[in-house]
């Protein structure tokens, strides 16, 4: 008796930036080419043409209506596009959107739900269900109407209010099945405003790594000269995609390392190096520094193979992919104990998690592995461990596979005749974009009053 092979899912991520233009661009590549290698047939969508005027303006007038509170990336809820009908879309049995600012609003979210294919979405950050804000940097508005946002001067209030309202009304009541990499962050989804209980799920499921190419140095001696590092002393390792966004922490590691770098000139030990990654600059008096600028993925892998820890601030954060890279090349990590960090590593044993803007408590966990290189290498070898158990990216596929195929099989094209047709038409040679609400209207015709904007 023959047996017939199970088919094969299709399935289809929905990303603004695919390779390694950012953290979440990182993490939904990683989780296509794991989908992939676990037998998936995985196709991704990217925005790839030039951005709209309007959207151009739109940023411009968020940048320069910021207040001093935050520089982390807020985003208005436009330009977006239609891709229900792209032929990836069509072909798919479950569509995985992953980060689409300035890609897809919940108008293209709905559109994609109207196909009756599952909707699965994965959240890199809060923006898809706040107001514009990525990271609220402390504020609940979320959780309410975004009302007064404290990102924004007063003539842009009325942009996340109307923005959060408006999603809440185009995504409630749709099915749609939404994945958090942290436990910190699905908590934060269920309380938000437009999380509607009634239809929406949501599931926690880490990122993960290809453990192979991120593992331990072989000749962490040759890694380190390659760079130009000193052969000896602590070389720590801090970067982000800018070292310029204070959401990062970056002043507080700075400080971190400048106590570090006066007590062990006090205990005469050998001096620390820190080498530091990421978009600009950073200063650190008293201690030695290698900057390495923005790294690709080969680049990322040399610099945490030549490291021996990892330092990270961070104010606010999910589940932040240095850290699961430090962890998977065997690399203990010091960082502060908000969003999804507390569930990466246990202090005492991947490392040592410290309060937010403490750089009093970093420097002294930073200056205990200095002294003490059996500690350092027994944390090394357990954050190796706790990537292999908690971090693997075939775990991670396999997660995503058995919820698949939990999800309910598509009810067919459409909720109305008019969009059946429109979706069984011949797929279109540019994927349209789809008019901006009221809200960014009124927006423009604001910009286009102020000359400075013009």
């Amino acid at each position: 008796m023959s047996v017939t092979a199970a088919p094969r899912p299709r399935i289809v991520c929905v990303s603004t930036y695919g390779g390694h233009a950012g953290g979440a661009a990182v993490a939904m590549q990683r989780l296509a080419t794991a989908l992939a290698a676990a037998g998936a047939i995985v196709e991704i969508v990217t925005s790839r043409g030039p951005e709209a005027a309007a959207g151009r303006r739109i940023r411009r007038c968020i940048r320069h209506g910021r207040t001093p509170l935050s520089n982390t990336l807020f985003s208005a809820d436009w330009p977006t596009w239609d891709i229900a009908a792209h032929p990836a879309v069509v072909a798919a049995d479950v569509i995985h959107v992953h980060w689409v600012a300035g890609f897809l609003d919940a108008a293209a979210i709905r559109r994609l739900a109207a196909t009756g294919k599952p909707v699965v979405w994965t959240q890199h950050d809060m923006r898809a269900f706040t107001g514009g804000c990525h990271y609220p940097a402390g504020c609940a508005g979320f959780t309410a109407d975004c009302r007064g946002c404290p990102q924004l001067v007063p003539r842009l209030a009325a942009v996340p209010e109307r923005t959060l309202r408006r999603s809440r009304r185009l995504l409630r009541g749709l099915p749609l099945t939404f994945v958090a990499p942290s436990r910190w962050l699905a908590a934060e989804l269920a309380r938000a405003s437009l999380f509607d209980p009634m239809s929406h799920a949501v599931h926690v499921i880490p990122n993960g790594i290809d453990l192979a190419r991120y593992a331990p140095a072989a000749d962490k001696a040759a890694a380190r000269a390659r760079l130009g590092l000193p052969a000896d002393g602590l070389a720590i390792l801090l970067g982000s995609v800018s070292l310029a966004e204070s959401r990062k922490g970056t002043a507080a590691a700075a400080a971190a390392l400048a106590i570090l770098a006066e007590r062990l000139r006090a205990a005469g030990g050998p001096p620390a190096v820190a080498v530091t990654c990421g978009a600009g600059d950073l200063a650190l008096p008293g201690i030695a520094h290698r900057h390495l600028g923005a790294l690709d993925e080969p680049g990322m892998i040399a610099a945490l193979h030549a490291s021996d820890l990892h330092l990270t601030m961070t104010r606010e954060d999910n589940l932040p992919n240095t850290v699961v890279e430090a962890l998977a090349c065997g690399l203990p990590v010091v960082g502060s104990a908000v969003g999804g960090v507390p569930e990466m590593l246990h202090t005492g044993v991947e490392g040592w998690l410290v309060a937010p803007d403490d750089p009093a408590a970093a420097a002294t966990a930073l200056f205990a592995m200095a002294r003490d290189p059996h500690l350092l290498a027994a944390a090394g070898r357990a954050a190796r461990d706790r990537a292999v158990t908690a971090f693997d990216a075939r775990l991670q596929a396999h997660r995503h596979l058995a919820l698949y195929r939990g999800l309910p099989p598509p009810r067919g094209p459409g909720l109305t005749p008019a969009t059946t047709a429109r979706l069984l038409a011949p797929t279109p040679a540019v994927v349209p974009l789809l008019a901006p609400p009221p809200l960014v209207r009124d927006c423009l015709r604001r910009i286009r009053r102020l000359s400075r904007w013009r």
